[in-house]
């Protein structure tokens, strides 16, 4: 059969002369559909189509579909139902929501963590002081009342500020509801 088509391509290109192989095409309607799928391809490449040439695939296409399997719609499954559809999504949204928001705590929490300055003990890491009685010298009680006292004057300095700041506003308040008199009535007060 290769042979016979490889005969006919020859004759199709020209180079072929024998007469005898053009009754084997006409009797064989192999080689006849071959004869013209060749002819068309040819003139398709040299362009010269004809206008008026129409295909007629509808034969083919009736066949395939008699020989096409009948395609059965497949049951649904609890996930396509419109209840599950709608909700994984947002599920998966949370989850996402829920991922983001743990490492975010996770990245403040170290760089928090790792930032802090060093806490150091006094009695581990300072070098042993020799006090009178020849152990480490005593903690004074002094220093601390002193800063307490340093707060608490700042603390009663920042109020009389905002006290003094809040009388000053109720001033201006009273100074702004007393009414302007306007001069037409006094004129008409006295006769």
């Amino acid at each position: 059969m290769t042979q016979k088509i490889e005969k006919l391509s020859a004759i199709v290109d020209g180079e072929w002369d024998e007469t005898s192989h053009t009754n084997q095409i006409i009797e064989d309607p192999i080689l006849q559909q071959k004869w013209k799928s060749y002819h068309l391809t040819r003139d398709l490449l040299r362009n010269d189509m004809s206008s008026d040439v129409t295909f007629d695939v509808s034969s083919k296409i009736a066949d395939a579909l008699e020989n096409e399997l009948s395609i059965v719609a497949p049951k649904r499954s609890w996930q396509e139902l419109p209840i599950v559809s709608a909700v994984i999504p947002m599920l998966k949204q949370s989850g996402q929501l829920a991922m983001v928001a743990s490492v975010t705590a996770m990245v403040i929490f170290g760089y928090q963590t790792y930032n802090q300055p060093e806490v150091t003990q006094p009695f581990t890491t300072a070098p042993p002081v020799i006090g009178p009685q020849g152990g480490l010298a005593p903690v004074s009680l002094q220093q601390t009342r002193s800063i307490e006292q340093d707060r608490m004057q700042q603390l009663l300095e920042q109020r009389r500020q905002i006290n003094a700041l809040i009388e000053d506003h109720q001033r201006q308040l009273k100074f702004k509801q007393v009414p302007v008199q306007n001069s037409d009535k006094d004129e008409q007060a006295k006769p």
